[in-house]
């Protein structure tokens, strides 16, 4: 009859027709569907079930699959990049010896400083700093830029002394003063100043690279931070450096915190990092 034609026949070919597709790894299929609680309207909602969870299961492995992928060519990248600085590093140190026994003291000067941020590099690879020592980074970085721009980068640092201690990751600095200098200040007839700042705020440490130079539109701000909060690094093209330093951020410290961006168009842009100031950093190569 009907009911029987309805609530066991029909049930059980749809689940026949799902379990083969299933078998030849399609779970793309419609669920079946089963009314009433009897045995039959039971055996199908868990069969459902089952799928459900089986596809989700699958989902995952493919997924970590391709970012296992995905983070193996990014190691092999910073293989590379660090033989890159070991090679720069011994180079410029020749150099300097050099331009000392020449007396040329303005290059020398140039070349240690970009030494000094070689050596950084090398030695604060995936680990945490200390703010002072991250400033003097920032200090050399913008050095070298004044020896090219002249005076039209002008910069400027308002920490507070109680900060300097404070353990930071390292290089999350540098990034967003280069940004601001070839995106910012560069790109501003007459150049501008960049300013960095850091002052607690209740729990939360906060820093901003801030420059005058030329902004952004803020459909092109609003875009660009909500990318940061759905997007991984890996899978971003423009804006590395700030995915890259909201991403060690989180690494470290969880996922309440890391970078903002503020910008007017003509005016300036402005970037936000907030740190915990208590909470021990986590070192990126713990479990």
């Amino acid at each position: 009859n009907r009911s029987v034609q309805k609530n066991i026949v029909r049930p059980m070919v749809e689940l026949a027709e799902d379990s083969r597709r299933i078998g030849e790894n399609d779970f793309t299929g419609p669920d079946t569907c089963a009314e009433g609680s009897d045995e039959i309207a039971s055996l199908v909602r868990a069969f459902c079930t089952m799928k459900a969870s089986t596809r989700g299961y699958i989902e995952a492995l493919t997924e970590k699959h391709r970012m296992e992928k995905q983070l193996d060519e990014v190691r092999l990248q910073m293989l590379k990049n660090q033989i890159n600085p070991h090679f720069l590093f011994n180079t410029l140190n020749m150099i300097a010896s050099t331009a000392q026994i020449e007396d040329a003291d303005t290059t020398e000067k140039m070349i240690h400083a970009l030494s000094r941020l070689f050596r950084y590099n090398l030695k604060s690879t995936d680990s945490v700093m200390p703010l002072e020592r991250e400033l003097k980074v920032v200090q050399d970085y913008m050095y070298l830029q004044q020896m090219r721009f002249g005076q039209r980068i002008r910069y400027d640092t308002d920490c507070k002394p109680d900060t300097m201690e404070v353990l930071v990751p390292s290089f999350a600095l540098q990034p967003l003063v280069e940004n601001a200098i070839y995106h910012g200040v560069k790109a501003k007839r007459g150049g501008g100043t960049i300013t960095i700042t850091g002052v607690p705020e209740g729990e939360n440490l906060v820093f901003t690279v801030q420059d005058d130079g030329a902004g952004m539109l803020q459909e092109k701000v609003e875009e660009l931070n909500r990318r940061m909060s759905e997007r991984s690094v890996l899978d971003e093209k423009k804006s590395f450096g700030l995915f890259y330093i909201r991403e060690r951020i989180q690494l470290c410290y969880g996922k309440g915190y890391g970078v903002h961006v503020e910008s007017t168009l003509g005016e300036g842009t402005r970037v936000t990092i907030t740190l915990p100031l208590y909470q021990k950093p986590k070192k990126f190569d713990e479990e």
